[in-house]
């Protein structure tokens, strides 16, 4: 009778251990599973972009932006330095100097409209060109600008006369006013960097022409000159600048490309042609022949004073694209900082039905353990 008694509390005892194993694990399986749905939660919310903020002190909204106001950051545009201002009279003034070369059309040009290659030699030469100016309003600015340089040309004036050449020194002045041509040939594009002017004025030249036979160099004729006492008569003329120079009227007119390269900076393209009121830049002249005439083509650097920052020119952004439809996919900027899940994307519900699936397979197999061990154990 006492081994049936002891026999029944150690079976009781065995029941009520196992019982108490099953509730543990019925707990952890159903906290097991809060858990995984939490983090799946969790993982949709990280790729739709949501952000997770833990519950931190918040801070007045003024804190943040009298730091901002009071600690300038370090290449900030506006730093003295970075946007420097020289006043209201400088606002859309700028500086530019452009070198490049003359091209001489009149008498003495073997050629229409531009000489070949061949012929550079004997009628381009270089020059160079200081530019002052402002813009104004509605796309329209004025610009001084001064310009130096030569004019040369070689030919053979009749079938037979000799070859005679000229070679010309000058320099010219003139005011100009010119049109921003964007706003009236290309729709306004924030990331254009290029801007077309177009540009005429009047102005003054200056020079002194000497003509000249090319195989002997005796002289022809001449601008701008007087001959040395005692060689008027003689073929071999001896001239002297010591006279003013010869002047005339001159209408410059073109275009000029620019390209934006940074807030302070421009490049540009200068094409003038100048037309003057004589037909003696030569020194030779004809009754039916038009007035002379040169062209400049040039490149430069411009300087523009009182620009800033916000004349930065503006860069595209790249493009993200991705070969698949679903937005769960893309990372918003703000999420830099929550990539915990970034890589994990949103799961269709019929893949969280097969993992729910394994999951209760598995509670299962551990109950079936757990029995198995209970049975062995008694």
């Amino acid at each position: 009778m006492l081994v049936d008694n002891i026999f029944s509390i150690m079976k009781i005892k065995s029941l009520f251990t196992f019982s108490v194993i099953l509730s543990l694990l019925l707990c952890a399986g159903n906290s097991f599973a809060q858990e995984v749905d939490a983090f799946d939660s969790v993982a949709a919310l990280t790729t739709k972009g949501v952000v997770i903020e833990e519950n931190l002190p918040s801070t007045p909204p003024n804190t943040a932006t009298k730091a901002e106001e009071t600690t300038p950051a370090i290449g900030d545009g506006n730093s003295d330095e970075g946007n420097k201002n020289f006043g209201p009279v400088f606002d859309g003034a700028y500086v530019s100097l452009s070198v490049g070369m003359n091209v001489y059309f009149g008498d003495i040009a073997a050629y229409k409209l531009f000489p070949r290659p061949s012929q550079f030699g004997d009628h381009i030469t270089g020059a160079f060109k200081f530019t002052v100016g402002r813009e104004i309003k509605w796309g329209l600015g004025a610009q001084f600008n001064y310009q130096r340089g030569s004019l040369i040309g070689t030919r053979k004036t009749g079938k037979n006369s000799s070859t005679v050449s000229f070679q010309n020194k000058f320099y010219d002045m003139s005011l100009q006013v010119n049109y921003r041509l964007n706003d009236v040939l290309f729709k306004k594009n924030e990331y254009n960097r290029f801007t077309l002017y177009g540009h005429i004025g009047l102005g003054m030249m200056w020079y002194r022409t000497q003509l000249y036979d090319t195989e002997t160099l005796n002289t022809k004729d001449y601008e701008g000159y007087i001959e040395v006492e005692g060689t008027e008569g003689l073929a071999q003329k001896t001239l002297s600048d010591k006279t003013k120079k010869a002047s005339t009227l001159t209408v410059p007119y073109g275009i000029r490309l620019n390209y934006k390269y940074n807030y302070k900076m421009d490049f540009h393209f200068d094409f003038t042609q100048t037309t003057t009121f004589t037909d003696r830049l030569d020194a030779f002249s004809r009754d039916w022949t038009a007035r002379d005439k040169y062209d400049y083509i040039g490149v430069g650097i411009t300087y523009n004073f009182n620009r800033s920052k916000d004349d930065e020119p503006k860069k595209r952004e790249k493009e993200v694209t991705s070969d698949t439809n679903d937005d769960s996919s893309k990372v918003k900027p703000n999420d830099s900082g929550n990539r915990l899940f970034s890589g994990k994307k949103k799961q269709s519900k019929g893949e969280e039905d097969e993992l729910l699936n394994i999951r209760l397979k598995l509670f299962e197999t551990q109950l079936k353990l757990f029995e198995m061990q209970y049975l062995l154990g008694k």
